[in-house]
C-alpha cells in the first residue's frame, strides 16, 4: 500500500512592472490536496489515479483505491481587491523514503481555475485536483507514505 501526503504550498508571486503590493502576499494551504490511500500491485506499466475537482477519484492500470483522494483547497491573499489573478502549479515527483530505495509518483495534469478573482479584501479561494502517475519501471512500490511540494505560482494581472 502506498499513502500519499503532499507537504504544503509554496508560493511565488508576480506583479506588473511598477506594481509594489500594499501587504505580504501569502498562500495558505486550507485543506491538502490527497491522493488517498492505494495500492499498486504492479508496477509493469504506467498506472494513474486522479482526483478530480469534482466527483469521484478514476483510476486505470493496476492502481486500487482504498480511500477516496479529495482535492485540495488554497487562499491567496495580501492582493488588491477585485483583482484577477493568473494561478500556475508545478509540482515535483514524490518520493518513499531513501532506504530502501523506492519508485518515485510524478504528479501532473493539475485541474484548478487558471484565473481568480479576490475579494474587496484581496484574497481569493480556488481548489486544485491533479493525476498521480506510476514509474511504469516494473520495480515495485515499498509501502510507505510519499510526500512531495506543490509549487503555486500567483501573478497578477
Amino acid at each position: 500500500m502506498a499513502a500519499i501526503a503532499l507537504s504544503g504550498a509554496v508560493a511565488a508571486f508576480a506583479c506588473p512592472a511598477g506594481f509594489l503590493p500594499a501587504a505580504a502576499q501569502t498562500v495558505v494551504e486550507l485543506d491538502p490536496l490527497s491522493f488517498g490511500t492505494f495500492v499498486v500491485p504492479s508496477n509493469a506499466a504506467v498506472s494513474t489515479l486522479t482526483v478530480p475537482l469534482n466527483g469521484s477519484v478514476s483510476t486505470t492500470g493496476s492502481i486500487i483505491a482504498l480511500t477516496q483522494g479529495i482535492a485540495g483547497r488554497y487562499r491567496v491573499g495580501g492582493l488588491p481587491g477585485n483583482a484577477i489573478v493568473d494561478i500556475d502549479i508545478t509540482a515535483a515527483p514524490l518520493f518513499g523514503p531513501a532506504l530502501p530505495p523506492s519508485q518515485y509518483f510524478q504528479i501532473t495534469a493539475f485541474d484548478h481555475p487558471p484565473t481568480v478573482t479576490t475579494n474587496a479584501s484581496g484574497t481569493a479561494t480556488f481548489r486544485l485536483g491533479a493525476t498521480l502517475s506510476t514509474s511504469g519501471s516494473g520495480v515495485p512500490y515499498t509501502d510507505s507514505t510519499y510526500t512531495g511540494t506543490i509549487d503555486v505560482t500567483v501573478t497578477l494581472q
